[in-house]
């Protein structure tokens, strides 16, 4: 079977790849979001909260940097329909009931890459001039609002690097929710090898796809350095 057959739609394994493709892509999209937005929020708290709240968010990220991927995906898939079978039971309802594997998976993949993006939000703020936000103070901003219009904007270009990597991280973490039934690029080409006996193909095929994602974003991350953070290049002697 030549190439053209492999991967042609239809007879082929074109259309089961394109979906594969389709489901990592937008798994790693809402991870990626959820664990920035989360990750802000972590980096927020451990900045400017209390001890009690700088001391659970350090725990979390501590646990989460330490316990493997695969592990974290398997307790909230597993976990989430064990706690949500126990709940329907105190309502009456007995069955086992399983959540959502895309869900599950986002959840935990976002989980894992906010324990990493705080840290790179955390750097950023820091790194913000000391100098912009006591020129915000002595307008009479309120602290809230010198966070707002003057920290994170200028925090969110110091850390944009750092979240282009968390990018790249995240899709290559999606693979690990073949584990719990999910269709992935991997996973399909994974079913068309078992299926053509062709794994090398289809394999090769997958390392070309991720390395053309890589080389977009680095395309996209320069292009936004370039056009947008050009003064922050500047400050830097670059």
């Amino acid at each position: 079977m030549d190439l053209s057959s492999l991967f042609a739609y239809g007879p082929g394994w074109g259309d089961e790849l394109l979906l594969g493709a389709v489901l990592t892509l937008k798994l790693a999209a809402v991870s990626f979001i959820f664990g920035s937005l989360f990750g802000l929020l972590c980096a927020m708290g451990e900045l400017y909260g209390g001890r009690l709240v700088r001391w659970l968010l350090g725990a979390y990220g501590v646990v989460l940097r330490s316990v493997p991927e695969l592990l974290v995906i398997f307790l909230f898939y597993f976990g989430g329909s064990f706690a949500l079978g126990g709940l329907l039971s105190l309502l009456g309802i007995e069955g086992y009931v399983e959540v959502s594997a895309f869900w599950a998976g986002m959840a935990a993949l976002g989980l894992i890459q906010g324990a990493y993006t705080s840290e790179v939000f955390k750097g950023a703020i820091l790194a913000v001039p000391r100098g912009a936000v006591e020129a915000a103070r002595s307008l009479g901003m309120s602290r809230w609002n010198v966070f707002r219009l003057v920290t994170l904007p200028i925090a969110v270009r110091y850390a944009f690097p750092g979240l282009c990597n968390m990018w790249m991280v995240v899709v290559k973490n999606t693979p690990f929710v073949s584990a719990i039934g999910l269709e992935d690029l991997v996973r399909a080409a994974g079913t068309a090898g078992e299926n053509t006996k062709q794994f090398f193909t289809f394999y090769l095929a997958v390392l070309v796809a991720y390395l053309l994602l890589s080389a977009a974003t680095m395309a996209v991350q320069y292009a936004i350095d370039r056009r947008l953070f050009r003064h922050l290049a500047a400050a830097r002697g670059t």
